[in-house]
């Protein structure tokens, strides 16, 4: 499905303004991308994704042609949180021979 389909579909029976003031985003925003214009930034995504239930979370990113894993790594570069990879685990040594109390 197309991003604004989708979007649409996610509004369902609310008007145009009151999904902009669910989302926090601009009316004419909302329009835009709606009607094909304009493809939203990761700004716009996330407020989107925060109103979405989890199906229509999945479908939005499928729409916008983004995968999960891409989209958190948008996120976390935007609120300035480097990646990390997990080395061990917490409360052991890894080596799974840890003894039990």
């Amino acid at each position: 499905m197309e991003f604004p389909q989708t979007l649409a579909k996610m509004r369902g029976e609310r008007t145009q303004e009151q999904f902009a003031q669910d989302t926090g985003l601009a009316v004419d925003s909302i329009r835009s991308y709606e009607c094909g214009r304009r493809r939203p930034g990761y700004d716009a995504i996330a407020a989107l994704l925060r109103v979405a239930e989890p199906g229509q979370q999945r479908d939005l990113l499928l729409a916008l042609g983004m995968d999960v894993a891409q989209f958190e790594a948008a996120i976390l570069a935007s609120l300035g949180v480097a990646t990390a990879t997990v080395t061990a685990t917490s409360g052991g040594n890894g080596s799974g021979d840890e003894e039990q109390p």
